[in-house]
C-alpha cells in the first residue's frame, strides 16, 4: 500500500495519467473513471462488497428512507447465494455492478484467471437482475496494464473512487460522515462498503449535510451516461490509486 499526503496525491494526478497512456497505446480508449463532470453538483454513494444477510437488508431501509438511490459492486460468489438480495438491490433502483467473482486481488490473477473473475460475476448479476452490467471495481481498487485491458475487453468500465471513506478501518460513523461531507466536490464518487454498520450509521449526516450543501445524489448509471463514460481517463483528485484498502 502506497500512501502519500493529499496534495502529492492532487499534484501526482496528471502524471499517471500520463504513465498510464505511455506504457500502453491500447489503452488509449480505455476508461478509468474517478469522477463524474465538475459541472453538475451531484454525487454518487458506492459501496463495496457483499450482499451480506443482515446489513444489506438494513443499509437498503435506510438508503430507501433517505431517498437515496446509489451503486452497489457485489461479489459474484456472494451474489449466487443471495439472488434476492441483488434482485431487492436492483428493484429499488440502485446500480448494480461487478466486483469480481471471489474477490481477489487483480494483480495476481493471471490474464485468464482475471477474465474468469469477471466474466462470471457478470454472469451471475445478469442472470438475477437481466440487466447488463456496466461498471467494473478491482477488489481493493488496485489494478495494473493487464486489468484495464481485460476490463475494456468485456465492455465494462474501470471505476475507482475520489474519495476514500475509509470506514474499512474501525473508524467512527463521525469519522466517516465528516472526511465524506468535508471531501465532497461536485461529480466525487464515495467509496463506502456494505458491511460496515458504521458506513449505515453515519449515512444520515452524509446525506443531510450534503443535501444542506446542495448535492444531489445519482447512481452510476446516472452520472455516466453513454456519453460521458465514452471519455477517456476522468481522472480527478484519484485518491483511490495512492490510498486503496
Amino acid at each position: 500500500m502506497i500512501s502519500l499526503p493529499f496534495r502529492c496525491r492532487l499534484q501526482l494526478i496528471p502524471l499517471v495519467a500520463l504513465l498510464l497512456c505511455a506504457i500502453s497505446p491500447g489503452l488509449e480508449g480505455a476508461t478509468v473513471l474517478v469522477s463524474g463532470s465538475s459541472l453538475v453538483r451531484t454525487v454518487a454513494i458506492t459501496f463495496d462488497d457483499g450482499p451480506h444477510d443482515i446489513l444489506t437488508p438494513t443499509l437498503l431501509d435506510v438508503l430507501d428512507t433517505l431517498g437515496v438511490k446509489a451503486s452497489f459492486f457485489l461479489v459474484g460468489s456472494m451474489a449466487e447465494k443471495k439472488p434476492d438480495l441483488v434482485r431487492e438491490i436492483r428493484s429499488g433502483g440502485h446500480t448494480v455492478a461487478n466486483h469480481s467473482q471471489t474477490h481477489r486481488s487483480c494483480l495476481v490473477l493471471s490474464a485468464e484467471e482475471l477474465e474468469d473473475e469477471i466474466r462470471k460475476c457478470s454472469a451471475v448479476l445478469e442472470s438475477v437482475t437481466s440487466v447488463p452490467v456496466r461498471f467494473f471495481r478491482p477488489p481493493g481498487g488496485k489494478f495494473d496494464r493487464k486489468t484495464v485491458e481485460r476490463v475494456r475487453k468485456n465492455g465494462l468500465k474501470l471505476v475507482l473512487w475520489d474519495i476514500n471513506s475509509r470506514d474499512y478501518t474501525g473508524v467512527s460513523p463521525s469519522y466517516i460522515a465528516n472526511r465524506a461531507v468535508r471531501r465532497a466536490v461536485p461529480g466525487s464518487i464515495l467509496l463506502f462498503h456494505s458491511g460496515v454498520k458504521a458506513t449505515i450509521d453515519a449515512l444520515p449526516e452524509i446525506v443531510a449535510r450534503l443535501r444542506k450543501n446542495g448535492f444531489e445524489f445519482v447512481t452510476l448509471d446516472e452520472m455516466f451516461s453513454a456519453y460521458t463514460a465514452s471519455d477517456p481517463f476522468l481522472l480527478r483528485a484519484a485518491e483511490g490509486l495512492f490510498h486503496t484498502m
